[in-house]
């Protein structure tokens, strides 16, 4: 799942025309950090790195949270 979800960090980075550094620069986490989660070499990142992430992306917290499996998804029946 870790890997799912640094794919999809990857993808909305590059969707938004930043490198590694620009992203780093934009949320506080280091370069070293972003490649580890892109690469699926870190566990999932914790909530307050993914509502960095959120901010420097401008993405739904609460999609990355879900992303992520922190929250679950909740349908109307």
């Amino acid at each position: 799942m870790a890997n799912m979800f640094g794919i999809y960090l990857k993808k909305q980075r590059k969707k938004k025309g930043l490198n590694l550094i620009e992203l780093s620069e934009l949320s506080g986490v280091s370069c070293a950090q972003i490649s580890r989660i892109e690469t699926g070499k870190r566990g999932m990142p914790k909530p307050d790195t993914l509502k960095k992430f959120s901010v420097a992306l401008n993405l739904n917290y609460e999609d990355l949270m879900m992303r992520a499996g922190y929250l679950e998804k909740v349908t109307n029946c």
